[in-house]
């Protein structure tokens, strides 16, 4: 990709922190055509909200624009309605089936067993050590599986998937993107074998005629679900905890909160671990006064959009006790997340526990970010957890 001078993603200075660059590119060009990504980019909310919400006219399936997709990036997350609803319809309908009462309890006792393990540590890893291993854990629990043993191999086709994500800005990443995917469709599909009864698995393996759609869609569909079900909300926690350790009147007011669900909100606007959203434009259209011809790219930047001064007041300060707050942080429309609740649930176990039991926690070093721009989150966050207040009571 060649440079552009208005605005470089992979520029470390963007990689290290994208807010500036997105609110320059907000104000110079909010529609901006991009030479090197061969793309359109929008960074105004109304605009980002309105691509989301189209998928007649903005399409996740790139099929729909010439594009060809190859088979292993084919799954739920990529269809587009009337093709995916079908499969959509089941998902959601396998996702009520799971008793998330329970599995909010099962949750809390985890996240209490890795604080446990990391008080009085004069410091430790929170990416690898607690929000790795806590989203893994969830995801696995929901599923009806063990985690996976995260060695070499499985940190080198992470790190193969996440860049392939970034593909358009290194062409180079794509084909070990692809095989990063096959081989955890592989693993995935080994799951579903009969007799299996827990979790999203047992219900998969109990209704896949059902489905309406072959069963390598259905195994890429449980693989996009599951690898996104801890890569992007350990991403979150990592953005999120790095942002609350450099406000510690934001700690206290969680430290003190009786309800978590206003601040999860506001965290996943400020702090999100997905920036951009790709769509392909069906037909000719008009947004902002240029014209967005059909089997042209338009890239949603939603991370942008949440920091709109025309949508959120004081967009660029971190505000707990925000509302209304309809971030972009879940998406929009026919692809949002589906798991977003249990993304909540995640979100406020962890803050609830550490800022009740640990109001004293605080940064031992530097924060070292991914060198992604699509999904972004720290590679390494060392801190510490401080004296326990063992007054108050845990909530969570």
């Amino acid at each position: 990709m060649s440079k552009d001078e208005i605005f470089d993603p992979l520029d470390p200075e963007v990689l290290a922190d994208p807010f500036p660059a997105y609110k320059r590119l907000r104000e110079f060009d909010p529609v901006y055509w991009h030479e090197g990504l061969n793309s359109w980019i929008v960074t105004r909310y109304a605009d980002c909200a309105l691509v989301l919400d189209n998928s007649d006219i903005f399409a996740n399936d790139f099929r729909r624009i010439g594009i060809p997709t190859p088979t292993p990036i084919l799954n739920l997350q990529t269809l587009d309605p009337p093709e995916q609803t079908p499969l959509r319809l089941f998902a959601t309908s396998a996702l009520h089936a799971q008793d998330l009462t329970k599995l909010d309890q099962e949750v809390s006792r985890h996240a209490d067993e890795l604080l446990d393990s990391l008080a009085g540590r004069d410091s430790f890893d929170f990416v690898r050590d607690f929000a790795d291993p806590f989203t893994l854990g969830t995801i696995s629990k929901l599923v009806g599986v063990e985690p996976s043993a995260q060695d070499a191999l499985w940190d080198q086709m992470n790190d193969d998937l996440d860049r392939s994500m970034d593909s358009t800005l290194v062409p180079d990443s794509e084909e070990a993107g692809l095989d990063a995917r096959a081989k955890f469709s592989q693993l995935v599909d080994s799951w579903l074998k009969p007799g299996a009864t827990k979790g999203l698995v047992g219900y998969i393996v109990a209704h896949e005629s059902e489905t309406g759609v072959s069963r390598e869609i259905l195994v890429n569909s449980l693989r996009a679900f599951w690898h996104a079900g801890f890569e992007v909300p350990s991403r979150f926690l990592g953005n999120a905890i790095g942002a609350l350790l450099k406000r510690p009147e934001a700690i206290a007011y969680l430290h003190n909160a009786s309800s978590f669900d206003t601040a999860v909100n506001e965290l996943v606007r400020f702090a999100p671990p997905v920036h951009v959203l790709s769509r392909g434009c069906t037909r000719d259209i008009q947004i902002g006064g240029k014209q967005i011809k059909s089997g042209q790219i338009v890239i949603a930047a939603i991370a942008a959009g949440n920091r709109d001064p025309e949508q959120f007041a004081d967009p660029e300060q971190l505000k707990l006790d925000r509302s209304p707050n309809q971030h972009l942080g879940f998406g929009r429309g026919a692809h949002s997340c589906l798991g977003a609740q249990v993304a909540r649930i995640e979100a406020r176990i962890a803050f609830s526990k550490l800022a009740k039991r640990f109001p004293e926690m605080h940064a031992t070093g530097e924060v070292k970010m991914r060198p992604n721009a699509t999904l972004r989150g720290p590679e390494f966050l060392p801190m510490t957890l401080g004296p326990e207040k063992r007054s108050v009571a845990v909530s969570g």
